[in-house]
């Protein structure tokens, strides 16, 4: 037999002479990269929800009634020159009044003969400004601005909400760092077992003459095959899972095909590493 089919042979007689120990393999790699799917989509999903309310976020600047209506179009000009502003909407006292009685279901203001709601301006920002520092620092030079009374935004759900971001990640990096050593252990641990079988087959071949690759390579490749394919079955469950469950209005974010690809690449790698350091540990 040519050593490329000794080779084949021995990495698939491996696999089907001991179908308990595979399949126990195999489900444990799928559990643990099965975690890891839907951690890594439950993170891009909260994190994509998050940048979707943040960029949503606006700044209400509310004007005294210093401010003549001649003026109020200078004070707009200064407030549009300002870094990072986007949008920004006058709201007269009108249209205030307006949006409170829809707000209340009854013109809270019916009789009187002066409108005392003051005027504001509503502003949107670009994605690069939507963050608490430097909210926070544009707030502070929007007070400058004479005629301007009072700011409202919701400045503490931001900070709020990066450190949930935060969290997410950190989250994530963890869970992947140990499950990477877990799946390392696993794929030594089944590779050395499954080598412990065969070891005086092992030994015969030595004394023969076969050389070390020769005799790592059907191990190694038993730990790429259980890491690759759990990883593949993995994403295909997390993907007809999420097809099943809904959250609401909240969209469920999967990571791209390459990136999806790219995972599955590592899976192979790590078992690769786990299935030569069990058969160099039995060898």
């Amino acid at each position: 037999m040519s050593p490329l089919g000794y080779i084949i042979k021995r990495f698939f007689g491996n696999l089907w002479e001991h179908p308990l120990a595979s399949l126990g393999s195999f489900l444990s790699l799928f559990l643990l990269y099965l975690l890891f799917d839907l951690a890594w989509v439950s993170s891009l999903t909260a994190t994509k929800y998050y940048d979707q309310k943040i960029s949503e976020l606006e700044i209400e600047v509310f004007l005294n009634d210093e401010v003549a209506d001649s003026v109020v179009p200078v004070v707009m000009e200064a407030v549009a020159s300002m870094d990072g502003v986007g949008e920004m909407e006058l709201v007269s006292r009108e249209a205030a009044r307006s949006y409170l009685g829809n707000l209340m279901g009854v013109d809270l203001l019916e009789g009187l003969d002066i409108n005392p709601l003051p005027r504001s301006l509503v502003i949107s920002f670009t994605p690069d400004y939507l963050t608490s520092a430097r909210l926070d620092a544009l707030a502070d030079d929007l007070r400058r601005i004479k005629g301007v009374d009072e700011i409202l935004f919701p400045g503490n759900w931001l900070e709020k909400a990066e450190y949930f971001k935060k969290l997410i990640r950190d989250f994530l990096l963890l869970l992947g760092a140990l499950i990477l050593i877990a799946v390392v252990l696993n794929s030594v641990h089944s590779v050395i077992l499954s080598a412990r079988t065969r070891l005086e087959e092992l030994v015969q071949l030595q004394l023969l003459g076969a050389g070390p690759v020769f005799l790592t390579i059907p191990f190694i490749l038993e730990g790429v095959f259980y890491s690759l394919t759990a990883a593949a079955v993995a994403w295909l469950v997390t993907q007809n899972a999420a097809r099943i469950l809904t959250l609401g209005e909240v969209a469920v974010i999967f990571p791209g095909v390459t990136e999806i690809v790219y995972f599955c690449l590592a899976a192979a790698i790590i078992g690769l590493l786990g299935g030569y350091m069990g058969v160099r540990r039995s060898l």
